[in-house]
């Protein structure tokens, strides 16, 4: 796959379907951008036409099987700089979310250096600037090199511009560091993100024992999102729960949510296409942490994310080389790749099936991250805003293969797979690019 990359002091897009995320779409739309903002927003009709300035001017021209959507936000993502950067950088992974339709990616701190300084928070900025890609925020770190035992400087990492807290890859163990996290959340405004994992509990479950390999049984991710809501009902703090995996999780989020706990949570698309069985192929492709549930569970997310108890979708995009990936199970290093994949796993396992909406899907994936995030100018497309515009066909089918993913790494569990709805263009400001 190869992306070509114009800038163009305005743009305007004319047909096709603009979607309005989690309401309605629609058609012959004609969009108006001029130095990198939205200008107007008109229906097309026989009746009428944009005016349309001469100099300097690109018109894309869409027909009814393109849809045009917001940028789509991934909140949680990594991007391995610095430290592993044979795996990724963030030139290379921003290029990889623009071919899956994101325009701003949020990447948590787990980094060799964790980001647990306004020193590195800015050096991420530093460095996505220079890519000039798809916008990359920061997830600061909630504890001193996530080491669960000493808070970092909150104030000083919010002044950085990080967006959330987490320790992600690492639960936040410690009982008393979370409330006075979830308490701290209060005053930021910004939520805590938690691994939710019972690290005692680890390393059992079904893989372990019907397939032998190493995994991490749904108690383990449960009973500590079942603290987690505790102390968030207590210190009326935000707490966002990362990729939720099992059905009792789900259930105690919904229970949570009802009683007016501030949670908010996200679920990956592996999480709602595979299952622990397909870990029986031994291709490492498929260990990921939370591990691959059940049917039962994989049923349970859908049902999430259609009744509103799932939040977002987020890729947990998690690039690794090849030396980290092609070795026994057990010493591989858990994640998969997952910008290039997200939506058409999404369009063709939640719309196709009836679970909901095609608008239902773009709102877990722009508008509802933005609103969890506090983001301001993001997930809608609205006049006066920055440009941040994803264009797809979801009549196009594709294959993914080794050779046209654009992520560093290639260990996706999706290789080969047949997938339904094609991001064709992104729109970034007055950038425009093309998905060839």
């Amino acid at each position: 796959m190869k992306i070509r990359k114009q800038h163009f002091d305005k743009i305007i897009l004319r047909g096709g379907k603009i979607i309005i995320p989690g309401k309605k779409i629609i058609d012959n739309p004609d969009i108006y951008i001029e130095q990198g903002k939205i200008v107007s927003i008109k229906h097309q009709t026989s009746k009428h036409q944009s005016q349309i300035p001469k100099p300097n001017i690109k018109i894309v021209q869409l027909d009814q099987n393109n849809y045009i959507s917001p940028g789509f936000i991934d909140m949680h993502c990594h991007l391995r700089e610095p430290g592993n950067t044979e795996s990724e950088t963030i030139k290379t992974g921003t290029l990889s979310a623009i071919a899956g339709g994101f325009t701003i990616v949020c990447c948590m701190p787990n980094t060799n250096p964790p980001l647990d300084n306004p020193k590195l928070v800015k050096y991420i900025y530093n460095q996505s600037n220079k890519a000039d890609n798809a916008q990359v925020l920061v997830i600061g770190c909630a504890t001193k090199k996530r080491a669960g035992k000493k808070i970092t400087d909150i104030n000083a990492l919010k002044k950085a511009g990080v967006v959330a807290f987490s320790d992600d890859g690492s639960p936040i163990a410690d009982s008393q560091i979370m409330q006075d996290l979830l308490e701290r959340s209060k005053t930021t405004k910004l939520p805590v993100i938690n691994h939710c994992e019972v690290l005692e509990l680890s390393n059992q479950g079904e893989l372990r024992r019907h397939l032998g390999l190493s995994g991490i049984p749904d108690n383990a991710e449960s009973l500590m999102v079942l603290r987690d809501l505790m102390l968030a009902d207590y210190t009326e703090g935000h707490v966002h729960i990362a990729h939720i995996s099992n059905k009792k999780s789900v259930d105690l989020i919904r229970w949570a949510k009802k009683r007016g706990i501030n949670v908010t949570a996200e679920t990956c698309p592996r999480y709602f296409t595979l299952t622990e069985r397909d870990c029986s192929y031994l291709n490492t492709n498929y260990k990921v942490s939370p591990p691959l549930r059940t049917i039962t569970d994989v049923e349970a997310i859908k049902q999430g994310l259609a009744d509103g108890t799932i939040d977002a979708i987020a890729t947990d995009h998690a690039p690794w080389h090849r030396s980290k990936k092609q070795v026994k199970w057990d010493k591989a290093k858990p994640g998969m790749i997952g910008f290039e994949t997200a939506f058409s796993l999404g369009y063709q396992e939640l719309v196709l099936k009836k679970y909901f909406s095609l608008e239902k899907l773009i709102a877990c994936l722009t508008i509802n991250p933005a609103h969890i995030l506090g983001l301001e100018n993001a997930g809608e497309i609205k006049q006066g805003m920055p440009a941040a515009i994803t264009i797809f066909d979801l009549n196009k089918t594709w294959i993914q293969t080794k050779e046209n993913i654009v992520s560093k790494s290639k260990n996706s569990p999706y290789i080969g797979k047949k997938l339904i709805g094609k991001i064709e263009k992104v729109i970034i400001k007055d950038k425009l690019f093309t998905i060839i």
